[in-house]
């Protein structure tokens, strides 16, 4: 995402760029005047596909929102990314978006080998007669198609990884500390609430305003328990700090609150907001230890953290050994070097592989082991 001229621009290519080929992108663009068109300067003046965006206004009220589509070739990418074109009333803009790294064309013989053990263990899954097998095979094929595009690994990546982990694994537990909301920037929104689909799982967020609208969005959901704490190093009350939002603010204005008020105060920074609307409040903390005896919780299957800087005094707190999740996410971006080495350290001694997406998370991965005993649902 870019800034320019106070007019913000979103891209993101479906799938890999293959070097050499055509690539599909999504995008959006909002901005204070009327969006009339927007175009790819290098190939045609003619408007790419659009649609309406109401999901961005809601993050940036105020403004036009202009969602668009189109397939793109490298004639169109310049040296500092995709060119594209719009008309914001009666002025036209050209910016140049940032794009992925583009990946190598393999040879034919290495597509062939590919496409055979990716068909292989896709019949395997469909196959597996439990989960624990099932979602071993599906980190196997996901880590192949990882190979194969020289092993970057981004939020799309984790995005599919996630989604056939709730294929494999559709009676997960889950644990995810730090929800907000449960829909604005939730990565799991979409699969609690897929059809069939028969997770469980413990939901946290300390903030009482955001607390209310997660209660009200699985107020009818008897698989999904609610927390209203932060999560820390003692028991007791903790101070978080918020910025105090009103009717009209952006979404992502509410997506701050942190235990650390230096992180909140960077990242208020960034995007240009007043320091003067940072306010504390006091907030029911709960150790790892202390949530996961009061849910009687001895079994988590994917573990998500997001709590503005507070990700790894939280994720060193696990018993990893015991618990033993298939899946961790957790955020980085508001991590020193220090902490964020520590936490890659901390997993790889749990032998779980450890990637950073550059979009700000770290998403981690294990093989699951088959258990001496059936562990006891959560109900």
């Amino acid at each position: 995402m870019i800034e320019t001229n106070g007019i913000i621009v979103h891209i993101d290519p479906r799938g890999d760029r293959i070097e050499g080929r055509a690539f599909e992108i999504d995008g959006w663009i909002a901005a204070n005047g009327p969006i009339n068109a927007v175009w790819l300067p290098a190939s045609s003046t003619s408007p790419l596909p659009n649609c309406e965006r109401p999901d961005v206004v809601r993050v940036f009220p105020g403004r036009n929102a202009l969602g668009f589509s189109g397939k793109c070739s490298d004639r169109d990418v310049g040296p500092d990314g995709l060119r594209i074109a719009f008309q914001i009333g009666e002025s036209t803009l050209e910016v140049q978006h940032p794009l992925p790294s583009v990946l190598p064309v393999p040879s034919k013989i290495e597509r062939l080998i590919t496409k055979w053990r990716l068909k292989l263990l896709a019949r395997r899954e469909r196959m597996a007669t439990n989960a624990h097998a099932r979602w071993n095979l599906t980190l196997r094929r996901h880590l192949l198609l990882r190979k194969q595009r020289v092993n970057i690994f981004r939020r799309m990546h984790a995005d599919a990884l996630l989604g056939d982990f709730a294929q494999a694994v559709p009676d997960a537990v889950f644990l995810q500390i730090g929800v907000n909301d449960g829909l604005t920037g939730d990565p799991l929104h979409h699969l609690i609430t897929r059809p069939g689909l028969r997770w469980h799982g413990i939901m946290v967020e300390p903030v009482a305003h955001l607390f209310a609208q997660l209660s009200q969005r699985y107020a009818n959901n008897p698989a999904i328990r609610l927390e209203q704490a932060a999560i820390g190093e003692t028991d007791g009350t903790a101070v978080i700090y918020r910025l105090n939002t009103v009717s009209g603010d952006s979404l992502w204005l509410d997506q701050l609150p942190s235990l650390d008020r230096e992180t909140l105060h960077r990242t208020v920074a960034q995007l240009g907001a007043s320091a003067d609307r940072i306010i504390a409040e006091n907030v029911t903390c709960l150790r790892v230890d202390s949530l996961l005896k009061q849910h009687d919780l001895d079994r988590v299957d994917l573990l998500v953290i997001d709590t503005e800087g507070w990700d790894w005094k939280i994720l060193r707190q696990f018993d990893l050994d015991l618990l033993r999740p298939k899946l961790i996410l957790y955020e980085h971006q508001h991590l020193s070097d220090e902490d964020r080495k520590s936490a890659q350290q901390f997993l790889r001694r749990h032998h779980y592989d450890v990637v950073e997406m550059p979009e700000g998370d770290t998403i981690a991965w294990t093989f699951a082991k088959e258990p001496r005993f059936s562990p006891r649902p959560i109900s």
